[in-house]
């Protein structure tokens, strides 16, 4: 029978409404998930006399588990984040705690190790066209299918915002996406303005077609959602079928996911998800060679307040990219001296021309 420490679960009820205010259902899960695996590793003794004799007890507990270390930092994180709520909310007294709650965390090399990904392929502009001319565009359906796969490298928007868009908030006459975040699911509701990327014609093309065929439709309003599920009717023997497009939106991005795994395999490619193509798209400026002010106006268009985001997060070099560029920087000419170089050179010619008024 398993243990229940019910003063722990009163803390955990106090805990969960601040957690909805910020946190989705499934983070909240993961973080509850994190207290129950510290309750087992102690024992189930109250929160509130927590120890770093306790905090080692969980933290060796952890490490035993046969999961990622990614997922025991996770773990680990997210029971100290329950901590120092309770230092906050006064359930706790910080002069006591402050040593266990400091002791909750794993070795350097595990949170290091944590952080490192297995590089994955990224989709080209090349395989993404490849996969959209494959894909029908007779029903509706399969019309809204296509210009989903091509409406999310034009706009590099996130699935949640994609699923969440009306036909109002894209602008062809100036290119442009409106992902206002009092309409559209946005990350952390932020406002972000985005003009297409210039990934070809061909995708932009797509994007056209769809929203004139959308338009063409009896009852048609622009705030329709661009993508919406499937309309359920009868056919003429008075069976269930599958009659066009309904007015609904998506619950979720797991259409879209499913969609986008057909297209791929369908042409033989690996199963490129709709956020990898953010990835593509930093590959993309890359190939471009784009200045300094360039690269900026890319990562907004992402939706990033910083750089660092879209570099680091979006932008990794693949191996073989890292070998070309270094390799092909060992025949690169030094176009201009360093300025230490350069100083010394004037510092001579000063001197040599003193030498020769003499």
């Amino acid at each position: 029978m398993t243990k229940v420490n019910h003063k722990n679960e009163r803390l955990k009820l106090d805990w969960l409404e601040e957690l909805e205010r910020d946190d989705s259902p499934s983070t909240i899960d993961h973080k509850l998930a994190a207290l129950a695996c510290f309750e087992e590793a102690t024992d189930y003794r109250d929160f509130d006399k927590i120890t770093v004799e306790a905090v080692d007890k969980f933290i060796e507990y952890v490490g035993k588990r046969p999961t990622r270390r990614r997922t025991n930092v996770a773990k680990v994180n997210s029971a100290k984040s329950f901590f120092q709520w309770m230092v906050m909310d006064e359930r706790i007294k910080g002069k006591a705690a402050r040593k266990p709650i400091n002791a909750l965390r794993l070795k350097r090399k595990d949170r290091t190790a944590s952080r490192a990904r297995k590089p994955r392929p990224i989709a080209t502009i090349a395989q993404i066209k490849t996969a959209v001319e494959a894909m029908p565009k007779t029903t509706a359906i399969e019309r809204r299918n296509r210009m989903l796969v091509a409406f999310t490298l034009v706009s590099g928007a996130r699935d949640g915002s994609i699923i969440s868009m009306q036909v109002k908030h894209v602008d062809l006459i100036n290119k442009q996406v409106h992902q206002d975040p009092n309409e559209v699911d946005t990350k952390a509701g932020k406002q972000i303005n985005t003009w297409f990327f210039p990934v070809g014609p061909f995708f932009i093309k797509e994007v056209e077609d769809y929203l004139a065929y959308l338009k063409a439709q009896p009852g048609f309003s622009s705030s329709d959602y661009l993508f919406t599920s499937r309309l359920r009717g009868r056919d003429e023997n008075n069976q269930f079928c599958i009659v066009g497009l309904s007015k609904e939106r998506w619950a979720n991005a797991q259409p879209m996911r499913d969609i986008f795994r057909k297209a791929f395999i369908a042409v033989d490619l690996p199963y490129f998800n709709p956020h990898s193509f953010r990835k593509t798209l930093m590959a993309l400026a890359y190939e471009m060679e784009l200045s300094g002010e360039e690269i900026k106006v890319w990562s907004q268009n992402l939706g990033h307040e910083k750089l660092d985001t879209s570099v680091n997060n979006y932008g990794p070099v693949s191996l073989d990219r890292q070998r070309m560029r270094m390799l092909a920087m060992h025949d690169k000419p030094k176009a201009v001296h360093d300025s230490r170089t350069a100083l010394i050179a004037d510092v001579l010619a000063v001197i040599d021309a003193r030498e020769r008024m003499k």
